[in-house]
């Protein structure tokens, strides 16, 4: 007898969501192709749900020919996750079939037994898929989530890095939230593990015992298809392509000497003023390119370019701030000083500063009455 009770209907109704948000972001007009990565991830993240959805609702139970129906996409977890962070912050791979071989395999383990009578289904459960191949599968799949995800964080870590060397705003564009699903998903990966000894020490367990995990992954949909939603609009600026390499620099040159002769240009002509400022067009304001410029503000300051431009622009709000009378809002400094959002304003501030504007402000308002 079919019957939707809470387990399935509660696993039915986030992957129904699951669905929706994966068809949202499937539609997403900014940022198409990494949307599309991250829905379809959350599609089979859906799929490794159904057979317990279905399962708990009787399905099986009435129609045991559902054996072996190819749901099971876990070796597409690890390229789908890898190529949205591609796709977000750097230029996804020429060919990406490569990747999706395992995932091939895998469904053809369980679409070619598919068509076979029950009872043949069911002898090849016994001697080959349930010892052999279930095994290598699930083992297989931690393996790649485990490869891809690594590959995702040091993606993630050159992006962060890329910011901080390049541009004055990159809290505006932090990616955080790849940082927070890779950690979600290793979360679950490690959860999923524990279920997969449980299962291999006890193997009595059925399918009843395993909802837990899977409203873990429910949750895991939901989350990504939220959170992903939320950040499908955001246009995170892309490293530009290699250029050539730049000619050495003459032997023994005086990098600290050098810097701070852009250092001091810099500062005299107010450069630091302007709110699209990057590595990129300071160098070509000072005539030199961008490895020259990283190298020798560097040597100068011991900052990397986004330090050393928000320091300028810090220092003028809290000059600002330190003038009598001064009762304009912070925003409205920040802006004048050449911050071009509130965020990257907030954050600089308080890196540099090692207090909030607010408290700034404050501060600087008790010293002038006493």
């Amino acid at each position: 007898m079919i019957r939707f009770e809470l387990m399935s209907i509660t696993l039915l109704i986030c992957a129904l969501q699951g669905v929706l948000l994966a068809g949202l972001l499937w539609r997403s007009r900014a940022n198409r192709v990494a949307n599309r990565w991250l829905a379809l991830l959350i599609l089979a993240m859906v799929a490794l749900i159904t057979p317990f959805i279905i399962g708990y609702a009787g399905f099986y139970d009435r129609w045991p020919w559902l054996s072996f129906a190819p749901f099971s996409y876990t070796l597409a977890f690890g390229p789908l996750l890898y190529l949205y962070t591609l796709s977000l912050v750097d230029q996804p791979p020429r060919q990406v079939w490569p990747h999706f071989a395992p995932v091939a395999l895998q469904f053809a383990a369980y679409a070619l037994v598919f068509p076979f009578p029950l009872e043949t289904k069911n002898a090849w459960t016994s001697l080959a898929h349930a010892p052999l191949i279930d095994p290598l599968l699930e083992t297989a799949t931690l393996v790649s989530l485990a490869a891809y995800g690594l590959a995702s964080w040091q993606r993630y870590r050159r992006y962060r890095r890329w910011l901080d060397d390049n541009r004055t705003d990159g809290a505006d564009f932090d990616p955080g939230w790849i940082r927070n699903f890779l950690v979600a998903l290793l979360g679950v990966a490690i959860i999923w593990a524990g279920f997969m000894l449980a299962k291999a020490l006890d193997p009595a367990r059925d399918y009843a015992d395993q909802f837990a995990l899977y409203l873990i992954f429910a949750a895991l949909v939901l989350y990504l298809g939220t959170a992903g939603w939320r950040y499908a609009a955001t246009d995170f600026p892309l490293p530009a392509p290699p250029a050539a390499a730049p000619e050495p620099p003459p032997p023994g040159k005086d990098w600290t000497a050098q810097g701070a002769l852009w250092l001091a240009r810099v500062k005299a002509e107010q450069l630091w003023r302007d709110p699209d400022l990057t590595l990129s067009a300071l160098a070509r304001i000072l005539g030199t390119n961008t490895s020259y410029l990283s190298r020798g503000l560097g040597a100068a300051s011991g900052e990397n370019f986004n330090a050393v431009v928000n320091r300028y622009r810090v220092e003028e709000v809290q000059r600002m701030l330190a003038s009598s009378g001064e009762t304009r809002d912070l925003l409205t400094l920040a802006f004048e000083a050449g911050f071009n959002s509130k965020a990257s304003f907030n954050r600089a501030f308080r890196d540099l500063a090692g207090m909030s504007p607010s408290a700034w402000r404050l501060k600087s308002q008790k010293n002038e009455a006493d």
